[in-house]
C-alpha cells in the first residue's frame, strides 16, 4: 500500500511541477494539442454515406447525408451555450468529460441497425466536440504566451488536420474492410487522449477565455456578413465532401476503397493550405478571398467535368487546400470587424455560422436536386462551383469599383 501511496505521489508531483506559465513539459503540451486530433474527426466517416443509403432505404438521400453533419448542429448549440458551462464546469472536467461523450456516443453506430439512434448518437457525439471546441484554443492562451502560443496556436491547427486525416484514413479502412459499422470505431481515440488530458494537463489557475464574451453587444453589419459567407462557403466544402464517395461510384470513376483514400488525403492538403496562408496573404493581401472563392470555384467545376478518378482527386485536394486558406482568413478577419472588447463574440458568432453551413449542407443540395429534377451527385459540384465563381466576383468588383469594404 505504501508504495502505491508513493506512486501515486510521484504522479501528482510530475503532473504540478512545472505550473509556472509558459514552461510546462513537451508531455503537457502534446497532451492538450492532441485534443484537437478530435476536433475534426465528425467528417471521416463520410465515406461511407453510399453504404448508409443501402442500410437505411426508407430515408432521403439528403436525410442520409445529415448522419455526417448532424454533429455540427450540436456544437452549434453548445457554442451557444459556452458561457455558462465555462461558468459551471471546470475546464479540466470540461475536456475531459466532452471526451468521454464524443467516444462513448461516436461509437454506438458500431452496434446501431436504426436511423433515428444512429442520428441521435451523432447529436450527443457533437455536444462532446462543443464542450472541447473553445477550450482546445483557449487553454492554449491560458497556459502560454508570446511566441510559444503563437506557435502552439499553429501547430494546433496541423493537430487538427493531422487528426482529420488519420480517422479518415483508419476509417476508410474499417469501411472497406468490416462495412459501415465499423468505421464508427476510429472514435475510441478520444479515450486515450482524455487519458493523456487527464495526466499531463494541471486545471489552470486562471480561468480561460472561452469564445463567448460577457458582453453582449449589438450585430454590426460586417460580423453579419461574413458569417453568411463562411456559412455558404461551408455548405460547398461540406457538399463535396460528402457527395464525392456517391460522386465517384455514380459515375464509374473509382470504388469506395478509393473514395476514402480521396478523404482520407486531402487533410493533408488542408494542411498544405496552412503552411501557405501567410505567404499567400502577403502576396494577394486584400484581393486574396475573392480569389480563393474563384480558385474553389474552378476545383469544384474539376470535380464535376471529371471523367477520370485522379482528376477528381485532384479537384478535391485543392477544394481541401483552399478550405484551410478561405477559413483561416474570415477567421483572422474577425479582429478586423469587432467593436472593441468584443473580439471573443464575434469569433463565436462566425464559428455558429460555420457549423450552421456544415448541417446545413445535406438540405442545400438536397433542395438543389430537387429544383433540377436530378439525383445526379455531379449536380452538387456543378452548382457549388457556379455559385463561388460568382461569390468571388462580386469580390473583386466590390474591392476595385464599389469600395464597400465588404471584402477586406
Amino acid at each position: 500500500m505504501a508504495k502505491r501511496n508513493n506512486g501515486v505521489e510521484k504522479m501528482k508531483r510530475f503532473r504540478f511541477s512545472d505550473l509556472v506559465r509558459g514552461t510546462y513539459s513537451p508531455m503537457m503540451r502534446f497532451s492538450l494539442l492532441s485534443v484537437s486530433l478530435v476536433l475534426a474527426s465528425a467528417l471521416s466517416v463520410s465515406a461511407a454515406v453510399p453504404q448508409w443509403q443501402k442500410a437505411f432505404p426508407g430515408h432521403s438521400y439528403s436525410a442520409i447525408e445529415i448522419i455526417a453533419t448532424m454533429p455540427a448542429l450540436a456544437v452549434i448549440i453548445m457554442l451557444l451555450l459556452s458561457n455558462w458551462v465555462a461558468k459551471y464546469m471546470k475546464p479540466k472536467r470540461t475536456v475531459i468529460v466532452g471526451l468521454m461523450i464524443s467516444g462513448l456516443f461516436g461509437m454506438i453506430p458500431l452496434v446501431a441497425t436504426n436511423y433515428y439512434v444512429v442520428l441521435l448518437s451523432r447529436f450527443c457525439f457533437g455536444i462532446g466536440l462543443g464542450l472541447i471546441n473553445g477550450l482546445a484554443v483557449s487553454l492554449i492562451g491560458t497556459f502560454f504566451e508570446g511566441k510559444l502560443k503563437n506557435r502552439l496556436m499553429g501547430y494546433r491547427s496541423g493537430f487538427e488536420m493531422l487528426g482529420n486525416a488519420i480517422c479518415s484514413y483508419i476509417a476508410g479502412a474499417l469501411l472497406v474492410d468490416y462495412g459501415w459499422h465499423s468505421s464508427f470505431l476510429v472514435y475510441a481515440i478520444a479515450f486515450p487522449v482524455a487519458i493523456l488530458f487527464y495526466y499531463f494537463v494541471p486545471e489552470p489557475k486562471e480561468e480561460p477565455k472561452m469564445e463567448v464574451d460577457k458582453r453582449s453587444p449589438r450585430l454590426n453589419p460586417d460580423v453579419i456578413f461574413w458569417t453568411m459567407l463562411l456559412a455558404a462557403y461551408q455548405v460547398t466544402y461540406v457538399g463535396a465532401t460528402v457527395r464525392l464517395s456517391s460522386f465517384i461510384e455514380h459515375a464509374n470513376l473509382g470504388t469506395i476503397a478509393q473514395s476514402a483514400m480521396i478523404i482520407s488525403i486531402a487533410p493533408f492538403f488542408g494542411l498544405m493550405g496552412g503552411i501557405l496562408f501567410g505567404n499567400a496573404l502577403a502576396t494577394f493581401r486584400k484581393f486574396m478571398l475573392p480569389l480563393a472563392l474563384i480558385a474553389t470555384g474552378l476545383s469544384q467545376l474539376v470535380v464535376g467535368m471529371a471523367h477520370g478518378f485522379f482528376t477528381a482527386a485532384l479537384g478535391m485536394f485543392l477544394i481541401t487546400m483552399l478550405d484551410t486558406m478561405v477559413v483561416t482568413y474570415i477567421l483572422n478577419v474577425a479582429s478586423e470587424i469587432s467593436p472593441k472588447g468584443t473580439l471573443n463574440v464575434t469569433t463565436s458568432i462566425l464559428l455558429i455560422g460555420s457549423n450552421i453551413g456544415i448541417f446545413l449542407a445535406p438540405i442545400v443540395l438536397g433542395g438543389i436536386n430537387q429544383v433540377f429534377s436530378s439525383d445526379s451527385p455531379r449536380l452538387a459540384f456543378w452548382v457549388s462551383g457556379i455559385a463561388l465563381l460568382v461569390m468571388g466576383a462580386i469580390g473583386i468588383y466590390d474591392l476595385l469599383f464599389i469600395r464597400h469594404k465588404l471584402f477586406r
